[in-house]
């Protein structure tokens, strides 16, 4: 899947290896199910300030 762009740096400086799929998503955030080595984890990205629906 296309890397979301507040993830790049996070796979750039190789603490995750892979997307593999957007789990949900909020008024506050997006959480993604990522790969990190073996192990299969969550990354929450919060959205900007202006962008929250509360």
């Amino acid at each position: 899947m296309k890397i979301p762009k507040r993830l790049k740096p996070l796979v750039e400086d190789g603490l995750i290896d892979e997307v593999i799929r957007p789990l949900m998503s909020g008024k506050e955030a997006d959480v993604f199910i990522v790969r990190c080595g073996s192990e299969i984890r969550c990354a929450k990205i919060y959205k900007e300030a202006e962008k929250r629906g509360f």
